[in-house]
């Protein structure tokens, strides 16, 4: 059991970890347990910053130490379940949010754990049927009511979605979350314009939020703004200052290379490589086979235009 003093090693690890600096927050979880070297939920907590970092291998360590000494906990499950979700293992995934269920039968956390990584493995009637489970639990669940309009979303039933979107809105109009999931609901509804209202919305609730910037970024894109996206993307990149976000990067990278700046783009998809595990690896490795390719044509100068000529005439000009 953790012992909790008023400045220890083991607090100022969660304060790090909960302001972002993980390295710093492992560091000084690793003090603590120099003491206490069976403090699982220390040990749980230095797996949360790994797998906060990206390092789901050495979190999958950490939860399993925590594990062999708590072997019940919830949260530590849990926890393994959401990292093996991340590296793409999804049934083994499954496998521990249907332990932690089978535990805490009211576990909200397992069940949309399990949702979430059924719908990874496209499986989205059977998520949907977890999801009603919890939806049981409690109906006015944000996580749970988010989760099931993403599913709907999957499963091609928008107006449905954005019904359940709303139920979220209903409780806390200011849920970036829920104005986000209308906003790609109408883009793939194929309305642009009310999907950028959405977006736009969102900047003014918070204009430092980063998913909208990318958001938008990814509209402009859709629409042959690839100027206008571009600078969607540098500014979330101002924003994350420094930090790896992988739908940033990818839209990014996609932008980059609509606008003929292949080495720029060839960086930024080898620094997903290196990141990722999975299908993120692999997505990135396929695009740098692409993004080398198209460069290759456009050194002997058959690069096709991706800019269609009836739109040529609205992004000429464009700063």
């Amino acid at each position: 059991m953790v012992k909790l003093s008023e400045n220890n090693a083991y607090k100022r690890g969660q304060e790090l970890l909960d302001s972002g600096q993980y390295v710093e927050a492992i560091a000084q979880f690793d003090e603590f347990l120099r003491e206490q070297p069976d403090a699982w939920r220390a040990i749980s907590s230095k797996g949360f910053a790994f797998q906060l970092m990206g390092k789901y291998t050495e979190a999958v360590e950490c939860f399993d130490k925590a594990l062999a000494i708590n072997p019940k906990s919830v949260e530590v499950l849990n926890n393994k379940g959401v990292t093996f979700s991340k590296r793409g293992l999804c049934q083994e995934a499954i496998n521990c949010f249907e332990q932690a269920f089978a535990i805490d039968p009211t576990s909200l956390e397992a069940l949309n754990g399990k949702a979430i990584a059924l719908q990874h493995l496209y499986q989205y009637k059977e998520a949907l049927d977890v999801l009603q489970q919890a939806y049981q639990i409690d109906n006015k669940h944000p996580q749970t009511l988010l989760s099931i309009a993403v599913t709907l979303q999957k499963l091609e039933q928008y107006e449905r979605a954005i019904a359940y979107f709303k139920k979220v809105l209903a409780a806390d109009k200011t849920n970036v979350k829920a104005w986000n999931g209308i906003g790609v609901t109408y883009q793939l509804m194929n309305d642009n314009e009310s999907a950028l209202k959405c977006f736009t919305k969102i900047l003014s609730i918070d204009n430092t939020e980063i998913q909208a910037w990318i958001s938008i970024g990814y509209v402009y894109q859709k629409t042959f703004k690839f100027k206008d996206a571009l600078k969607c993307y540098n500014k979330a990149k101002n924003l994350v200052d420094g930090r790896y976000h992988h739908k940033l990067y990818d839209g990014l990278a996609s932008c980059l290379t609509k606008l003929s700046e292949f080495d720029q783009a060839l960086e930024i998809y080898k620094h997903i490589f290196q990141r990722e595990q999975g299908k993120k690896k692999w997505d990135a490795q396929r695009s740098i086979k692409f993004v080398n390719k198209l460069k290759r044509k456009k050194a002997i100068g058959i690069l096709p235009d991706v800019i269609p000529a009836d739109l040529k005439d609205d992004t000429e000009g464009e700063e």
